[in-house]
């Protein structure tokens, strides 16, 4: 309420100060447009005690009134201090002025009380590659690093985080740095991945083996029934189709392992890459803006980054490359281990082991398009499974058929299992 009372005081001021044709506020500010909606409740508030022939002026006290709050949004205390850590001496910011727009992200000159300037970058953007915010910490974090190896003015200062409970300068990064990632680990349990291995022999599943389904499932939909914390359709939608294409493009993935094939290659020659990667961008285009599937992920599913612990429970590890997406992508990602063992034994186990997981997982998270849904990620696993660089004793037998499996599956968008 106190803030509301503030508000109206500060609207009163300036529409005041700016009926004064001598006011400096009724000049400029002209590139800062208000929404209909903040013209319209200054509008109704305050136009039946004015004459309307200063409606122009009241135009000009929105603009001012929307640019004011939200330049004061940053911080300028907060962000006096960061700089004058970083620089060693007092940085006392006076003043703030917009100076520059573009997509991504907004300008703005810093002036401090001993007359030194300063330019602040803010990010913006939710979409066209800004759609997470990590994302935006490395784009920021690589025109840091431009600056620094071009050694020319003007030099950058840092790149700042402000989560509103804590804020800070990210050390400078470069090739020298040492980069680690510190979690929580269990010392006992074995791999998924190892355990599949025991069971190449096996012809039955067993209840031991539908006890571990349950418990990988279960966690696997902890993590699903996470939402994404927008409410904006658009943003969601961006979200969703950033995980669709990260599966392609992220650096780690599709593209870059593609590199690694030539044109000899016997299954996947550099020839027909294009083939390969238009199948993919068409399971992108009918899955696309589907936010209504929008939910967590692990982003790196499969084996070796779950641990059976003795007493039966699980520890995971490895989060990491799609933070939010389609959950096809998580089970499909896991699903390819269960279709590679199948051919590479001939072992019924294994397509009867992928079933029950698949059907459990219907089951449980209630999603009927899953098996369709799964083919996002196997585009991909066709091209981990045969990888020269993971693989290079490759049994081309053994990969020709489940490569063959995975082109089926992208060719009708829905998971089988072919000999």
């Amino acid at each position: 309420m106190r803030g509301k009372l503030r508000q109206e005081s500060r609207i009163k001021k300036v529409l005041a100060h700016l009926l004064d044709p001598s006011s400096a506020l009724s000049r400029g500010r002209r590139d800062f447009a208000p929404t209909a909606q903040q013209e319209q409740e200054i509008m109704s508030r305050w136009m039946p005690s004015r004459p309307r022939s200063n409606f122009k002026k009241m135009i000009v006290a929105i603009k001012f009134l929307w640019h004011d709050g939200f330049v004061n949004d940053i911080d300028l205390l907060k962000i006096s201090k960061l700089i004058a850590q970083k620089l060693n001496k007092t940085i006392e910011i006076v003043g703030i002025e917009k100076i520059g727009s573009g997509y991504h992200s907004d300008g703005f000159k810093l002036t401090a009380k001993d007359g030194h300037n300063f330019f602040l970058k803010l990010v913006k953007s939710h979409d066209l590659g800004f759609e997470i915010p990590e994302r935006k910490v490395m784009s920021l974090l690589i025109s840091n690093g431009m600056y620094h190896r071009s050694n020319l003015q003007p030099q950058p200062i840092g790149v700042i985080l402000d989560n509103g409970r804590e804020a800070g300068i990210i050390p400078e990064v470069n090739e020298d740095t040492s980069i680690y990632h510190v979690q929580e680990f269990q010392p006992d349990g074995i791999s998924y991945w190892s355990l599949l291995q025991e069971k190449k022999s096996k012809t039955k599943i067993t209840e031991a083996d539908l006890a571990e389904l349950e418990t990988i499932t279960d966690y696997i939909i902890k993590i699903h029934q996470i939402g994404h914390p927008s409410k904006d359709i658009d943003r969601l939608k961006s979200v969703y189709n950033d995980g669709l294409r990260s599966v392609l493009i992220n650096p780690e993935l599709a593209i870059m392992l593609l590199h690694d094939f030539t044109d000899t290659h016997q299954l996947l020659p550099a020839r027909e890459h294009g083939n390969y990667i238009g199948l993919m961008l068409n399971l992108i285009h009918k899955w696309k803006d589907r936010c209504d599937r929008l939910v967590a992920l692990h982003g790196d599913f499969w084996g070796t980054n779950l641990f059976f612990k003795k007493d039966g429970s699980i520890w995971v590890i490895d989060y990491s490359r799609i933070p939010w997406g389609d959950r096809g992508i998580d089970i499909g990602w896991w699903l390819s281990q269960y279709l590679w063992f199948y051919h590479e034994t001939q072992n019924e186990y294994f397509k009867e082991l992928g079933e029950k997981f698949l059907d459990m997982y219907e089951k449980k998270s209630g999603d009927k398009e899953i098996r369709r849904a799964v083919s996002l990620a196997l585009g991909l696993m066709g091209i981990i499974y045969i990888s020269p660089r993971f693989y290079p004793d490759l049994n081309m037998e053994i990969g020709k058929k489940f490569f063959y499996n995975i082109l089926e599956i992208l060719n009708v968008n829905q998971f089988v299992w072919k000999k």
